[in-house]
């Protein structure tokens, strides 16, 4: 898009002759702006045009014949009201800018694997390293200075002016009132030379000795340049560049060479000649900046397919494909791979070889890597050094630095120990070990006595790969401990020491709890191996002591030592009990928590206790809850887990009902209703009941009233009578206090157990079955049919 810029026609106001004479030659300073008619506008317009000069040109001319900044406001807003008189758009074309310059983008494209193996290709493709060129490039000394590029001069000092000239077609800039300079063709440093002289022609004083002006000359607007990149590249084609662009800006926008294209001989030809050869490698391996040469309009980049290329593989610090030059060897593609890494084996390389005819190897050894040189298709493989030690001994065990050791010349196992800081204090004095690696690499042991080698009576010289073992004693036997069961805070398994009395072991596991017994403590002793080398019938030592809480020993007790292995039992006093608590619900007078306080207490005496029951209580449906053991819990839980008990909630499996007829217990105390009590029983007694409920094998499971006298069969047809699948002879009463009565069947005869208040009746049903599909009934007919003609053959035989 084009933009006209009015607001800089003021600086032409006094810029020529003509308009000059209007005003009868006047000092240019004492122009009414605000008299200048739209006509005279239009003159200066016209004028600017017709002499060609530029906006820069134009302002320089006017600041020189001392136009004022109120005379450049004022016209800037005469400039402005005359945009719109018809034609001034025409005659205002010298202040159009033209847009601006759009630069080539690097185009997006695909490498194969091959192709990102070759060395350089990232060089050109990497998100991390870009040469993407930049219009902000700082202009070096070395630029060639060519058309469309724009000089800035700044003169300051005691004359004071500002020139913005653009470099023409023939190379030159013409400076208003300095004249024409040649600068085309020459480095930015000779044409800044070349323009000081001219400017020294006009301000003299700029070479004297004490200069009082001063100028300041830069490049402001660098052209941008037109390059064509071709032969073997990614993206070969034609490239708008900077003007500070590089060879390696055109070829980064191209993607480089690709798997056919060499690194080592791109040129830059320039007006038909090789202006410059570039090696990649040589920017890569040795940092040269000189390789990278600036781009003038009209370059082409000519990618040559390689003449000679290799793989590295191996252990390299770098692998993939590198291109080779002619009289180039080994030693040197090894350098542009990096080197060897850590793990290579650095006296050969493996180089495989294409002949014409068959695939052949050769061995090049270090000494030759500087004399074998490479041909195109070659391959060069280096391997790993051997994982073995030459020179590897390792010492573990009961000495104070175990690990692995340097084995000099004729070392021996003395030394090995001294350099290891000796032996510990738990090393085991009468056999150590040396495992051997023999020349067959099968192992063989060496024993020694550690005693001999510490004394200096004996030695051993020791091989590569020899593994010392000297074994601390506590390897060599069970670990030993003592365990203590029984009343204590912490029991559990301890680790044995020397002179470890039963008042020591009592106080580690943490000393008695209140509900130990004091008299009777028993400690269980195994056989020594000298008596259970002997056939008997006895498997162990029993010992009795009476412990006091204060864990003072006295006498024979006291001196009674801890041996490794033995169990200590500390016994629960008889007397004591863990506290009880019981929980009563429902219809009595003082529901809630009540202690046990007598191992025999009952049902009855609990009511008791409560208060006794409240007059709308029903103490035939009353029920007992008992919490269950953790096994019989474990063992629910596992039943549910599978599937055994369907329909069972968790939150049912910690408890168990217990049937009690409660009016009985009341009524006969002590008798076998009066049930004793344990810690964790919930006992709940209900309101009275007057509902019975039917469920299950009915048609419509419902609650109906109760009818004294009536019995099972009422309350079915209640429930709509029987179901298709129910089974009558199963049915059976749940009652409310827990218990259950099933029917009883005798031949033909059948009797319902009775029904009470709060009863449920459930009838069960006959599993579900699957009909029999269609293809069932056909292999039946099949069968019945194979059968039938069975028989009549077998008939006929007979």
């Amino acid at each position: 898009m084009r933009i006209l810029l009015f607001n800089l026609l003021f600086f032409i106001l006094l810029c020529f002759t003509p308009l000059n004479a209007q005003f009868g030659g006047m000092d240019p300073a004492s122009v009414d702006v605000s008299s200048l008619s739209d006509n005279q506008i239009d003159h200066i317009v016209s004028e600017i045009n017709s002499r060609g000069l530029t906006i820069d040109q134009a302002i320089a001319m006017a600041r020189a014949q001392g136009v004022s900044d109120n005379q450049i406001a004022h016209l800037r807003q005469r400039i402005e009201q005359h945009r719109g008189i018809e034609g001034a758009e025409d005659d205002l074309e010298f202040l159009e800018f033209e847009e601006e310059t759009v630069y080539s983008e690097k185009p997006f494209f695909i490498a194969t694997e091959e192709e990102k193996s070759i060395f350089g290709f990232h060089f050109f493709n990497s998100e991390e390293l870009t040469f993407s060129p930049g219009r902000n490039y700082a202009v070096t000394s070395s630029y060639i200075v060519g058309a469309s590029d724009q000089f800035s001069i700044d003169v300051y000092g005691a004359s004071e002016m500002r020139y913005v000239v653009e470099v023409n077609r023939n190379g030159e800039i013409n400076i208003p009132n300095v004249g024409p300079v040649l600068v085309g063709g020459f480095t930015l440093k000779e044409a800044e030379k070349r323009i000081f002289d001219k400017l020294a022609g006009i301000y003299r004083d700029m070479k004297a000795d004490e200069p009082s002006t001063f100028v300041n000359i830069n490049i402001s607007k660098v052209k941008p340049v037109t390059v064509n990149v071709v032969g073997e590249v990614f993206a070969p084609g034609t490239y708008v560049l900077p003007g500070t662009a590089t060879a390696f800006n055109a070829l980064y926008l191209s993607g480089g060479p690709n798997l056919k294209g060499s690194f080592r001989d791109i040129k830059v030809m320039r007006d038909n000649k090789v202006a410059h050869v570039v090696d990649v490698y040589d920017f890569l391996i040795n940092g040269s900046g000189d390789v990278n040469i600036q781009l003038r309009d009209g370059d082409v980049i000519i990618v040559p397919a390689y003449k000679k290329r290799v793989r590295l593989g191996g252990n390299f610090v770098r692998t993939g494909i590198f291109e080779s030059k002619e009289g180039e060897s080994i030693e040197e593609l090894i350098n542009y791979a990096g080197g060897f890494d850590e793990k290579a084996y650095r006296n050969r390389v493996e180089v495989y070889r294409n002949t014409g005819r068959e695939l052949e190897v050769k061995d090049v050894f270090e000494g030759m890597f500087d004399q074998f040189f490479m041909q195109s298709g070659d391959s060069i493989y280096a391997g790993e050094v051997l994982d073995r030690f030459a020179n590897r001994v390792v010492i573990e065990g009961a000495v104070f630095r175990p690990g692995t050791y340097e084995l000099s010349s004729g070392m021996m196992l003395s030394e090995l120990i001294d350099k290891a800081d000796g032996l510990r204090e738990d090393a085991f004095m009468e056999r150590g070990m040396i495992l051997r690696l023999n020349d067959d690499l099968t192992y063989s042991n060496l024993s020694f006595n550690v005693h001999e080698i510490a004394a200096g009576s004996y030695d051993v010289q020791l091989k590569r790969e020899d593994v010392v073992t000297i074994s601390p004693i506590d390897s060599l036997r069970e670990e030993r401990h003592v365990n203590v069961y029984g009343e204590v805070l912490s029991p559990g398994r301890f680790k044995f020491r020397d002179n470890l009395t039963l008042g020591d072991v009592i106080k580690l596991s943490g000393g008695f709890k209140e509900s130990a017994s004091e008299s009777y403590v028993e400690v269980t002793r195994r056989l020594s191996y000298q008596e259970a080398a002997v056939a008997g019938e006895k498997t162990g030592h029993l010992y009795q002591f009476t412990v006091p809480r204060s864990l003072a020993l006295e006498g024979d007790d006291a001196e009674f030592k801890i041996e490794p292995y033995d169990r200590i039992f500390v016994r629960r006093a008889p007397g004591f009990a863990e506290e009880g608590r019981v929980t009563l619900k429902g219809e009595v007078n003082y529901a809630g928590e009540y202690a046990l306080v007598e191992r025999n207490e009952k049902l009855s005496d609990l009511i008791n206790r409560g208060g006794g029951l409240k007059p709308d209580a029903y103490p035939e449906g009353a029920m007992l809850t008992r919490p269950v053991s953790e096994s019989v819990r474990e063992r629910r839980i596992k039943e549910a887990s599978v599937g055994q008990e369907r329909g069972v909630e968790l939150s049912e499996l910690g408890f168990e009902v217990v049937g009690v007829d409660l009016k009985k217990a009341l009524a006969n105390p002590g008798s076998r209703h009066d049930l004793y009590l344990q810690p964790g029983d919930e006992l709940v007694v209900p309101k009275q009941m007057q509902t019975v409920k039917i469920d299950g094998g009915v048609l419509n499971p419902v609650s109906v009233p109760y009818v004294e006298g009536r019995g099972l069969k009422y309350y079915v047809d209640q429930g709509g009578g029987f179901g298709l699948r129910a089974r009558k002879n199963r049915a059976y009463v749940v009652y409310p206090n827990g218990s259950a009565a099933a029917t009883s069947n005798f031949l033909l005869f059948r009797s319902y157990p009775d029904i009470e208040p709060g009863s449920t009746i459930i009838i069960p049903e006959k599993p579900q079955r699957d009909p029999i599909p269609p293809t069932g009934w056909i292999a039946i007919a099949s069968g019945v049919s194979s059968l039938a003609l069975t028989i009549v053959t077998v008939i006929n035989q007979l």
